[in-house]
């Protein structure tokens, strides 16, 4: 899934060039050159199907060259994941068969430990074909983060080996049914969800079979099931108009409150080594990233700071930038735009960009 807009990363992020097409946890890789590399253990490009934006397309064909062209299918406006996950379920059934397992992953994530997350998605795949089940991925928290939905475990109600034995005990130890999603809490709710144990982040990351996938649709959101099941597929002439009007016929809605939050037949594996990040913010890039001496991050050639703590500077100017005797910034300069803000607020800038909008300023859009 990479038709995402990144505001929270303005004025880095752009409609045409948004955050999972951006270098910002890794030199010389973006985001969704990251994603695709982490595929290859259990993926051929052939079946990767990347759905985006048509002003993102270009760029990802250009930094996903081993994508055949086919495989990058344009939404025609964003309706959120649940009409993008019907739609590449669709592809798949017809290029796969309805028994295959889709992999579901956003573009825009960091994991650093490739070798636990192939073993996840293996465990998930397998746990996905012969239970039939819908499958989710879990993050142990490490803090009361309030920019993540959480999942509730089912402690009272755990798989058993006898119940799957083609599964060891030690698979099975990250194996459980969900009890119930949580959207993003405030504070203090987050505070209690970590201190509880049984609440893992929910990462957005789903294994399910073709068929289960289009049987929970047809099931919870039926209005998208039927629109999609009429458009045929991309190698059609139609393929952009019916696409076009099956877009047309509902409102967005996302595959966690759509389909994931009435399903019945829900497990979730929990991920306590990933290493994983949704990058969300600023603040979450600054806790990516390696610290000077004064805790600082700072990317770019033109940047000085003294008496400066704790803050992130990116620069992809020739401009100066100098910090002096101030803590927890975060400062971006792009050439045409200047943000500064403060760590604990990054979350909050896109409503800088809401702004922006409404004030027809499109040309920082």
């Amino acid at each position: 899934m990479a038709g995402g807009v990144g505001s929270r990363f303005w004025p880095e992020s752009r409609e045409h060039r948004p955050k999972q097409l951006l270098e910002i946890a890794a030199k010389g890789e973006t985001l969704v050159q990251s994603t695709i590399a982490r595929t290859a253990s259990f993926a051929s490009t052939a079946n990767t199907i990347i759905i985006t934006s048509e002003a993102q397309r270009a760029e990802l064909e250009r930094q996903l060259p081993s994508i055949p062209s086919q495989n990058v299918i344009a939404e025609p406006f964003g309706r959120n994941t649940a009409p993008c996950i019907a739609l590449a379920a669709s592809i798949a059934k017809e290029r796969c068969g309805e028994d295959a397992v889709m992999v579901v992953l956003p573009a825009d994530h960091v994991i650093r430990n490739a070798q636990e997350f192939a073993r996840l998605i293996d465990l998930g795949a397998r746990l996905a074909f012969e239970t039939k089940n819908l499958i989710t991925v879990g993050v142990h928290p490490t803090r009361p983060e309030t920019g993540f939905g959480y999942i509730q475990l089912d402690d009272e109600h755990l798989p058993s080996h006898s119940e799957l034995p083609n599964f060891t005990e030690f698979e099975l130890r990250d194996v459980f049914r969900v009890k119930r999603f949580a959207e993003k809490p405030d504070i203090d709710t987050a505070k209690r969800f970590v201190e509880s144990g049984d609440f893992l982040w929910n990462s957005g990351m789903f294994i399910w079979r073709v068929d289960s996938i289009l049987a929970a649709l047809a099931q919870h959101t039926p209005e998208i099931a039927e629109q999609i099941a009429n458009v045929p597929q991309p190698e059609s002439p139609q393929f952009a108009e019916k696409l076009r009007e099956a877009y047309s016929c509902f409102r967005g809605v996302s595959i966690d409150y759509g389909v994931m939050e009435q399903a019945s037949n829900v497990y979730v594996l929990r991920a306590g080594a990933l290493g994983w990040s949704d990058v969300g913010s600023w603040d979450e890039v600054y806790r990516l990233n390696e610290k000077d001496l004064e805790n600082n991050v700072l990317i770019g050639d033109r940047v000085v700071t003294r008496a400066t703590r704790g803050s992130l500077v990116v620069s992809r100017t020739d401009q100066l930038i100098a910090l002096y005797g101030v803590h927890d910034l975060v400062v971006v300069n792009t050439g045409d735009a200047i943000l500064i803000t403060t760590r604990h607020e990054a979350q909050g800038v896109r409503e800088l960009v809401d702004l922006l909008k409404r004030n027809q300023m499109k040309e920082y859009l």
